[in-house]
């Protein structure tokens, strides 16, 4: 394998895992509004949209789109803390990186305003070279149009980067794009444990990961 200068990284299970609020305050705009009861069964199935786009193309009350789209964000960032896990692993992670000097971007089907506010929430001190939304590409994964974006802008070549995530979209989305593609299994619910298409390697913690991609740079 080549030597390894850049990481595209997916965001929801490979970084952090917002499922929890986002289903908890997707279900209540759904409740409030429709009157209508949604399990997270119900929000997968949903799933492949930004978390706005699921709320503006099926919530049949239709003259409360926006007001259910600020409710979520309002409700999304109330309860982030509370919900969604702050891994010092993944921050140590992301801070190793970018002191070895590693490209870093993140590619995430997340509406814009959402990972914004998880940022936040998340509190990395990095600042990512590049970040390409669900709101930012008109193919959501499994194209590699986001990864298409991070590579022409920023002139990284295919060859020395890889791509992270812990999906079939992105195990799809990375062999799209042609560049290596590793899985992520190191989340406590992982959404896919079982690939289409195989995955150069799997990682099932963040440690083990990372000392790979420092040797990977350290032999170059």
């Amino acid at each position: 394998m080549q030597e390894i200068k850049h990481i595209i990284f997916d965001f929801d299970g490979t970084l952090a895992d917002t499922w929890p609020v986002m289903y908890q305050a997707c279900a209540g705009v759904f409740q409030r509004h429709d009157n209508r009861k949604v399990s997270i069964e119900d929000i997968y199935g949903m799933a492949g949209p930004t978390e706005l786009q699921i709320i503006d193309r099926h919530l049949a009350n239709r003259e409360q789109v926006e007001t259910a789209i600020s409710e979520f964000l309002a409700d999304y960032e109330q309860h982030h803390e509370e919900l969604v896990e702050r891994n010092a692993a993944i921050a140590e992670l992301l801070r190793t990186l970018k002191l070895e000097g590693f490209g870093l971007a993140l590619f995430t089907g997340k509406s814009r305003k959402t990972l914004h506010i998880s940022l936040d929430k998340l509190g990395w001190e990095i600042d990512f070279d590049k970040i390409v939304t669900g709101d930012d590409v008109e193919k959501r994964k499994p194209s590699a149009e986001g990864i298409e974006q991070i590579l022409s802008t920023l002139g990284w070549s295919r060859e020395h980067t890889i791509f992270v995530g812990d999906s079939n979209d992105d195990m799809q989305a990375g062999q799209e794009a042609g560049v290596s593609t590793f899985a992520a299994q190191w989340m406590s619910v992982v959404q896919d444990k079982h690939y289409r298409i195989q995955p150069e390697r799997i990682f099932d913690s963040v440690e083990k990961f990372g000392q790979f991609v420092v040797d990977r740079l350290a032999k170059s």
